[in-house]
C-alpha cells in the first residue's frame, strides 16, 4: 500500500511540475484543456469501469467513485495538454496519426506498467481497447478545444504558438 500512496504523490508532483511548465501566456488554454479532458475521461472512465474493463483496487476516494482520482483528474489532463501542445499541425497527416499513435502508446505502456507492477490499477482482459478510446478522446477534446479558441477563420491555434493564447 505504502509503494502506492507513494506512486500516486510522485505522479501528483509530475503533473503538476508538467502543467507548470505550460507558461502562463498559456494559462487559460491549459486550464481549458485540463476541463475538456477531465470531463471526457471521467464519462468514459465511469462508464468503462462500470462495464468491469478495468478497476482500480487502490484510490484516493474509494466511497465516492470507482475511478481513481489521480488518474483521471490530475495525471491523464496533463498528458492531454502536452499532446495538444506538441500536436504536429502543419505537418502531413501521417505525421498527425503518428502523433495520436505515440501518445496512446505511451499512455498503454504506463496503464499496462502500473497493472503489472502495483494495485493501482487492476485489467480484465486485455488493455488494446485504450487504443481506440484514448485518440477518440484526445481528437474530440482537440477539436472542441479549437472550437473554442479559433478567433479568425484560417488562423492557426493548434500548435498553440501565438502570444495570444
Amino acid at each position: 500500500m505504502a509503494k502506492e500512496q507513494s506512486i500516486l504523490l510522485l505522479l501528483w508532483i509530475a503533473s503538476v511540475l508538467l502543467l507548470c511548465m505550460t507558461g502562463r501566456r498559456r494559462v487559460r488554454a491549459t486550464v481549458l484543456l485540463v476541463l475538456l479532458f477531465q470531463t471526457m475521461t471521467w464519462l468514459l472512465s465511469l462508464v468503462l469501469s462500470s462495464l468491469s474493463l478495468f478497476e482500480f483496487p487502490v484510490r484516493e476516494l474509494p466511497r465516492a467513485t470507482a475511478i481513481n482520482f489521480t488518474f483521471e483528474f490530475i495525471l491523464f489532463p496533463a498528458f492531454a495538454v502536452w499532446f495538444q501542445y506538441t500536436y504536429p499541425e502543419r505537418k502531413s497527416k501521417a505525421r498527425q496519426i503518428g502523433h495520436y499513435a505515440l501518445y496512446a502508446t505511451i499512455f498503454v505502456v504506463f496503464y499496462s506498467l502500473m497493472a503489472r507492477f502495483t494495485s493501482l490499477v487492476k485489467f480484465h482482459g486485455s488493455p488494446a481497447w485504450l487504443y481506440l478510446t484514448l485518440p477518440a478522446e484526445l481528437y474530440i477534446t482537440r477539436r472542441v478545444f479549437l472550437w473554442f479558441v479559433r478567433e479568425e477563420p484560417g488562423k492557426s491555434v493548434a500548435g498553440l504558438s501565438e502570444k495570444r493564447i
